[in-house]
């Protein structure tokens, strides 16, 4: 398997945990057409605004591997805090956001990095709950949602200052905002549920039943649907973002983990499975499932 990835056309990028590599799907033909080496244990992903540069955590080395696209090879790697997981790109492309985990309890990590994209160095390292596993930016890019242990946090990202925190969402999984920036998603893993946080009045307005611990939640580029995936029962949830009700359940590999939405095609990691999944946005049915290895498990995953 070719160790660069192609300049040309668009592709799916999974972040492999056991391979140490991000896998790159042809998103044409859903062909595996090459496997990058990462660090160790890469699991979150985000892409740049252009897709010119992707940005993996590798949970195991303490670091974040820049890829460039078109070079098709990692460039650089930044040194962050302890294990990190979840990542964000700032709407302008200008910073990376890094949830550093750290070790689960007593004496774990309260951190989230910010990394300047244009030096791919670290600005500034800001102190906000503790284990930080998932994070989000606002479209306007003024704040970042942290999912921590202890609840979901509100960060001013001028200030790195907490602005709210709400208890009630902590140990959550995967978070997103909606494009329009009025409501945060939160996949609550144990509940089996994505909670509906109002932005502006900073409390839950729903709670949303799904496939049983789910892991990422994902809106469409327009706003109109939101993705879960299900880790413990193989499927992916479609539910209407107005209406806040369940439109569909889509079965796909074993335990679906990482999830994004590119057009009219949602994108789906499957970890157990090593697979990345494409299912119709129109019809709620699989149309390919590319292999990526079984020693992959796949867990981030965009499209670039």
């Amino acid at each position: 398997m070719p160790k660069r990835a192609p300049v040309k056309g668009v592709h799916v990028y999974a972040a492999g945990i056991v391979s140490n590599t991000v896998s790159v799907v042809d998103a044409a033909t859903h062909k595996l057409v090459a496997a990058v080496d990462a660090g160790i244990n890469p699991y979150g992903i985000a892409r740049t605004p252009d897709g010119r540069k992707l940005y993996i955590t590798n949970s195991g080395a303490s670091n974040v591997s820049v890829l460039d696209t078109a070079q098709g090879r990692i460039v650089s790697a930044v040194t962050v805090g302890l294990y990190p997981h979840g990542i964000a790109v700032s709407p302008d492309g200008a910073y990376a956001y890094v949830a550093d985990t750290g070790p689960d309890g007593a004496g774990g990590s309260y951190s989230v990095s910010v990394i300047d994209t244009r030096t791919d160095k670290v600005s500034a390292t800001w102190r906000i709950g503790l284990g930080p596993r998932s994070v989000a930016v606002a479209p306007d890019g003024r704040t970042l949602y942290v999912a921590c242990a202890e609840g979901l946090f509100a960060v001013d990202t001028g200030q790195g200052a907490t602005r709210a925190r709400l208890p009630e969402q902590a140990r959550a999984g995967g978070i997103a905002v909606h494009p329009d920036g009025s409501r945060v998603y939160v996949a609550n893993t144990w509940a089996g549920t994505v909670s509906v946080i109002d932005t502006r009045g900073r409390r839950a307005v729903a709670g949303l039943r799904v496939g049983r611990n789910p892991w990422q939640v994902v809106p469409s580029p327009d706003g109109s649907r939101v993705y879960v995936t299900g880790a413990n029962d193989d499927t992916v949830t479609a539910v209407d973002a107005a209406g806040r009700r369940v439109l569909g359940t889509v079965r796909v590999g074993h335990v679906p983990t990482g999830i994004t939405v590119a057009g009219d095609t949602v994108w789906v990691a499957t970890n157990a499975s090593s697979t990345v999944d494409a299912i119709d946005a129109k019809s709620l049915k699989v149309v390919a499932s590319t292999p990526l290895g079984l020693a992959t498990s796949p867990s981030g995953v965009v499209v670039a």
